[in-house]
Order: structure tokens, then C-alpha cells, then sequence
């Protein structure tokens, strides 16, 4: 059993690797697809925070789900082995064993997938289903087929894991991203500093913001990407806030969202109501900054439900 110490970090992009094997449990042969699923995890953005190797043996494989999804409170725990045909292959009644809710569609969507690749794709014997906030996936043991199954549901997977942990809605559609920051201030024209988090009220903006009123300008976004570049071409850090933004962002590509876009931030509903914004000529922020990025890069938003957001909440286009 080969095991990865926990780091700490957002526990919705936490993952388990199992891989199921008699022999590699016996240490007669090397896993190559535990490591191959690691590393696909992790340029996907997925921390795993366990990789671990157990014998075909029903009552171990349950063993290492139940430690995985209760101990370690892994989000999405993903096993390689043990889904075909043979006597020894009882992935997938471990798998039903500990689970309370199946997810077919997953694993009706992996052997469509494999389907196009070889007709043998249909004898995959993998379920998926839901322990607590855990999503386990059967995966095939080979790389090729364990790589290929996984590449072909994981974006929906990672929408699926936000809304088992509640971290976003239901009716959040595939364009999502994090908030790095929320910010206010009590006056207008300069910065905002950051706040543990901010309470959204309906037609009038963000609590003890200035900015807040009956108005279209309700809430500022600015995306972390474009902060990023202003860093590069000042040659130094920009702190959350600076460019008066209410709300930083990051993964969501604010720049292609147009007026009349509803947004779920936190738990509040907003609408883009502005792209952009004239640049006063007695403006603290471009006084302090040498230059500012909202007129171009910035977005500005109504909330039409109130709700809460913080630092690490979801942001997504409905």
C-alpha cells in the first residue's frame, strides 16, 4: 500500500487514486496507471491527496473507499482495476457495497466513449456512485483505458463534485471559476480592501460597500488573469482590491460575457449589466496604480437575489 501524506488546501478539488490489483498489491508488478491518473489529476487542477494499491478483495477494496470518502473526505476517489470479467474482479460490487446513490451516467458515458475506440468498450463492468460529499468512479486497469475513460467525463465531473459539496448550484452551466478575493470600501474612487466575505443584497449591491444603490453598477469584477498581466508590465504584486474591483476572479473568462449574463457568485444571483467604464480623469486608483484595468477589462454586475460570497466560493454563468 503506497500512501500520500494530506496537504492542506480547497478539499473540493481533493481526489483518492486505488488502484486494484493482486499483484501489485504483492509488490510482483509495477502500477503504471495509479501514477498516469496522479498526474492526469493534477494538470486538471485536482490535488490527490492518497494513491494507494489493494488485492482484489471485496471487503479491502470497501475498506479503501470507506477510509478515502470518511477519513479522508476525498471529493472524487477514483479506482483503477477490477471491472471486467474475471472471477477476481469485484470493483464494482465493493463499489455498490458502500455507496448511497449510483451516478450512471458516468459510467454509461465512459463505455460510449470507449465504444469509439474498441467494441470491447462495452464489456466494462464500471459503476459510479455517491458516499457522503464522495464521488467514487471505476475505472479499467490498463493506462490506456483508465486515461481514456476518465479524460472523457471529467469536466463534468468537477461540476458534479462542486454541487455534491455545495459549492455551487444546480443550475450552474459549464463556465465556472473561484473567487480569489472579495473586496469593499467605504468610499468611491479609491481602494477596496479585502473582506472575509460580503453580503449581497438584492437591488441595492454589496453591504457597506459604496458603490451599493439603486443603480446598474451594483458590483465590480475584474479576473485575477488580467491582474496577472498588469504584474508582469509593472513589475510588481497587485494586492486584491486595488483596482477598486469588488470581486476577483479566477477561471472564468469575464471578457467574453456580454450585458444581460446572469451570474451565480456565492449564493447571490447577478446580472452583467456593463462592460467596462469611462476612467475619471481624478481617479485615485490610476493616481496610485500608474494605470488602471477596469475601463477595459472590468465588468460590472446587478444582484438580482441577494446571498453571501467569500473567498473560494464558485462563480458560474446560468
Amino acid at each position: 500500500m503506497c500512501a500520500k501524506k494530506e496537504e492542506a488546501g480547497d478539499r473540493r478539488r481533493t481526489a483518492a487514486v486505488i488502484t486494484v490489483s493482486d499483484k501489485g498489491a504483492r509488490g510482483e508488478r509495477t502500477d503504471t496507471s495509479g501514477p498516469a491518473l496522479e498526474a492526469l489529476l493534477a494538470a486538471r487542477g485536482w490535488r490527490v491527496i492518497i494513491r494507494l494499491t489493494v488485492p482484489d478483495e471485496k471487503e479491502q477494496i470497501e475498506a479503501a473507499l470507506i477510509r478515502c470518502a470518511d477519513e479522508l473526505d476525498a471529493a472524487l476517489i477514483l479506482t483503477t482495476g477490477g471491472t471486467g470479467f474475471s472471477v477476481r474482479d469485484v470493483t464494482p460490487e465493493a463499489t455498490l457495497a458502500v455507496i448511497a446513490r449510483e451516478a450512471r451516467g458516468i459510467p454509461e458515458a465512459m463505455r460510449a466513449a470507449s465504444m469509439r475506440i474498441t467494441p470491447r468498450g462495452c464489456l466494462s463492468r464500471a459503476v459510479a456512485g455517491i458516499r457522503g460529499g464522495s464521488l467514487i468512479v471505476n475505472l479499467p486497469g490498463s493506462v490506456k483505458a483508465a486515461t481514456e475513460n476518465i479524460e472523457a467525463v471529467i469536466d463534468p465531473i468537477r461540476h458534479g463534485v462542486d454541487i455534491l459539496r455545495g459549492s455551487v448550484a444546480a443550475d450552474c452551466g459549464p463556465a465556472s471559476g473561484l473567487l480569489r478575493a472579495v473586496c469593499i470600501s467605504e468610499k468611491k474612487g479609491i481602494r477596496k480592501h479585502p473582506a472575509a466575505s460580503i453580503a449581497l443584497v438584492e437591488g441595492e449591491g454589496i453591504r457597506g460597500d459604496a458603490h451599493a444603490g439603486s443603480w446598474h453598477r451594483q458590483v465590480s469584477l475584474l479576473a485575477r488573469e488580467d491582474v496577472q498581466e498588469m504584474e508582469a508590465e509593472l513589475g510588481r504584486e497587485i494586492l486584491p482590491g486595488e483596482f477598486a474591483e469588488n470581486i476577483l476572479t479566477e477561471g472564468i473568462a469575464l471578457e467574453t460575457l456580454s450585458p444581460g449574463t446572469r451570474l451565480r457568485i456565492g449564493s447571490a444571483l447577478c446580472e452583467v449589466t456593463q462592460i467596462g467604464k469611462e476612467c475619471h480623469k481624478d481617479c485615485e486608483i490610476r493616481a496610485l496604480t500608474g494605470k488602471c484595468v477596469m475601463p477595459t477589462k472590468g465588468i460590472f454586475a446587478r444582484v438580482l437575489e441577494g446571498g453571501s460570497a467569500k473567498a473560494g466560493d464558485v462563480i458560474c454563468v446560468l
